[in-house]
C-alpha cells in the first residue's frame, strides 16, 4: 500500500526546464512566473545555450534553478535532452520544456499535470498558444502534419484537450518515460521542426499528444529559410514520405516563404531556398 501511494505521490512531480539564450531579463521574467505557479515545479533546470548567464544573476531568487551551460549552443533539442536526463536522475517522470520568451499564467503547471494524469496514453500535453502582442488571438492550438510532410498551426479555439500530430515547442510538458522511449528530441534540426518530429515519433511509438485549453503566449520569431527548407526535407527523409506529396508540400512551403520574403524585405531569396533543400538532400544537420 505505501509503495502504490509513494508512486500516486510522484506521478505529479514535475521538472521545469528553461531554454536561455542571451537574454537574462526573459529568462528572470519565467523563473518568477514558475514561482508563481498553483503547482510549482520539484526541480528547475536552466540550460544556458548562449554560456553568458551569470550564476549571481540567479541568486536571490524565490526558485534555486540549476545552471547547465552550453556555450556552443547546440540547440533545441539537445538543451531539452540534457535536461531531460538531469531530471531523470533526481527521480522527476514529467519534463515542462520553456523557451525563454514564453508567457503564461500561475495555473499552467497544474493544467498540463493534471491533463497528462488523465490520460495514460498522452506522452505530451501543451497549452492553447496567443500571441504577446496580440493576446486575442491564436496562435497555435496545436498542428497539423500533411501526408507531404508540410506542417502548420491550427489557429481555432478549443473547449477541451484535443489530441494533435504536434504541438509548439515554445511551451511543452512531457512524461519523461515516452520522451525516452523514442530517444528524446532529435537533435538534427538544430533549431525549427523538431517539434513535428517529436509529434511524430510519440505517436508512431503509440502514445498521444494533446494541446489544452489553458492559454500561455508566445511572439513567434523568424527563422533561416535555408534552415526551416532543409529541416523539412530532413524530416520527409527521416519518416520515408513519398516523394510525390514530399516535392509538392516543399514547392508550395517555398512559394509561400518566397511571397514573404519580397513583401517584407524587397528581396527574392532564391538561393537559400536551394541551399536548403541540397543541405537536406545531402543529410548535413546541425548548425545551418
Amino acid at each position: 500500500m505505501s509503495e502504490m501511494n509513494d508512486a500516486a505521490s510522484s506521478a505529479g512531480r514535475y521538472a521545469a526546464v528553461i531554454i536561455a539564450y542571451h537574454r537574462p531579463d526573459l529568462l528572470t521574467a519565467v523563473l518568477d512566473r514558475l514561482d508563481e505557479q498553483t503547482r510549482r515545479p520539484d526541480l528547475v533546470i536552466v540550460v544556458d545555450n548562449g554560456g553568458d548567464i551569470a550564476e549571481s544573476s540567479l541568486t536571490g531568487l524565490a526558485l534555486a534553478p540549476v545552471l547547465i551551460r552550453r556555450a556552443d549552443n547546440p540547440g533545441y533539442g539537445a538543451a531539452v535532452n540534457t535536461a531531460a536526463a538531469y531530471a531523470r536522475e533526481a527521480g522527476i517522470q514529467n519534463l515542462l520544456v520553456l523557451t525563454h520568451d514564453a508567457v503564461f499564467s500561475p495555473t499552467l503547471a497544474e493544467a498540463l499535470v493534471g491533463a497528462l494524469d488523465a490520460d495514460p496514453d498522452a506522452g505530451c500535453v501543451a497549452p492553447t498558444l496567443r500571441w504577446v502582442s496580440r493576446p486575442e488571438r491564436v496562435f497555435s492550438s496545436g498542428g497539423v502534419l500533411t501526408r507531404g510532410g508540410r506542417a502548420y498551426h491550427r489557429i481555432d479555439e478549443i473547449a477541451g484537450p484535443r489530441a494533435v500530430h504536434w504541438v509548439d515547442g515554445a511551451i511543452a510538458l512531457f512524461r519523461l518515460r515516452a520522451l525516452e522511449g523514442i530517444g528524446g528530441i532529435d537533435e538534427r534540426y538544430f533549431l525549427y521542426f523538431e517539434d513535428v518530429d517529436t509529434g511524430w515519433s510519440l505517436a508512431r511509438a503509440g502514445w498521444r499528444t494533446l494541446v489544452v485549453p489553458e492559454s500561455a503566449q508566445q511572439e513567434p520569431g523568424a527563422h533561416p529559410l535555408r534552415l526551416g527548407i532543409r529541416n523539412m526535407v530532413l524530416f520527409a527523409r527521416k519518416a520515408g514520405l513519398p516523394a510525390g506529396p514530399v516535392a509538392l508540400a516543399v514547392m508550395r512551403r517555398v512559394g509561400e516563404e518566397l511571397i514573404v520574403a519580397v513583401r517584407r524585405d524587397r528581396r527574392l531569396p532564391v538561393f537559400s531556398v536551394i541551399r536548403g533543400i541540397a543541405d537536406g538532400v545531402a543529410g548535413r544537420r546541425g548548425k545551418p
